[in-house]
């Protein structure tokens, strides 16, 4: 197997993979990085630098609509840049993906314990699709007695169905919902509860239908609360990949002559969200972007970043 396939095997599970979250994917995405970085055959620093900024490229093109990525790669190309010679930028490369994927735990456990205090008691709480956050904080053991929550399906792959299992089976009163009934049930709830594939220069990037949800809520003076760990915040400028067409026979096996448009991720405003709350705090969108531009990345990403980024419109 030559290394251009061995490293597509490394990453092919992450772009196979459609209906896990970004714990889930993150942790995929680290082992293979780990994998790759241990397993590479280059006999110099500069070939490994080069093999891993490869594997790292095809890491993100996997799934490049999830920011924890993004911070994935950038911690890894980061500990080997200060590198002198190839076994300690590998040591480094592994040390740096095992550290990440052993910390969505904690990660996820400081968002929740900080979110689950600011949910009122006997709240009805709304939400969309499945988020490993998202459950944490509904079902943190902080968490005030949560009235019910009304979870929408997500459409085409119907992740709430998970989510609305994981939450009944621990005893949270769920009421499961087709994406289209947003309008009609926003008027019942008291909150918003989102998760974030990432945060960026378009806003919140979620799963389709998130957009909605918040137009709903803000029609109803309900608050909106973004739950992500500091993973998915982008820095300013970087790209934010929404065209990701997926196989139209997930939604339909249309006739011929009709055209099926599948894509599972969309934005929205930051300003439109109540808080952002992160293991650090619960922000407002100005400290979120405070916080966007202090963030530094290494060459390697910012190559990758250019190279992707999207081109003047069509005239």
């Amino acid at each position: 197997m030559d290394t251009d396939q061995r490293l597509d095997a490394l990453v092919a599970p992450l772009r196979a993979d459609v209906v896990s979250g970004a714990s889930v994917i993150g942790k995929m995405a680290a082992e293979a990085l780990h994998l790759a970085a241990q397993d590479a055959r280059a006999v110099s620093l500069e070939e490994f630098r080069s093999e891993l900024g490869e594997v790292c490229g095809k890491v993100l093109d996997a799934q490049p609509a999830m920011a924890t990525l993004v911070t994935l790669v950038r911690d890894v190309l980061t500990s080997v840049e200060a590198c002198e010679d190839l076994e300690t930028g590998r040591l480094a490369a592994v040390r740096s993906a095992e550290a990440f994927g052993s910390g969505f735990e904690s990660r996820a456990e400081s968002v929740a314990t900080r979110a689950s205090a600011l949910i009122p008691s006997g709240a009805t709480v709304a939400t969309i699709s499945y988020s490993s956050t998202v459950l944490a904080t509904l079902t943190h053991e902080g968490t005030r007695a949560v009235g019910q929550v009304i979870c929408f399906e997500s459409r085409p792959m119907r992740e709430g169905k998970t989510l609305a299992t994981a939450l009944a089976e621990v005893g949270v009163t769920v009421t499961f919902a087709v994406d289209a009934a947003a309008s009609t049930l926003m008027g019942e709830c008291d909150i918003m509860l989102l998760g974030a594939d990432s945060i960026g220069d378009l806003g919140v990037v979620n799963k389709i239908g998130s957009a909605g949800l918040v137009d709903a809520s803000i029609r109803r003076g309900v608050p909106v609360m973004v739950v992500s760990d500091e993973t998915k915040i982008l820095p300013i400028g970087f790209p934010q990949h929404l065209t990701d067409d997926r196989p139209p026979e997930e939604v339909w096996r249309a006739p011929a002559g009709v055209r099926v448009w599948n894509q599972y991720f969309e934005s929205f405003e930051l300003e439109r969200v109540t808080m952002v709350v992160t293991e650090s705090d619960a922000l407002t969108a100005p400290e979120v972007e405070k916080l966007r531009k202090d963030i530094v990345l290494p060459t390697g990403l910012l190559a990758w970043a250019d190279a992707r980024a999207p081109g003047p419109p069509e005239v």
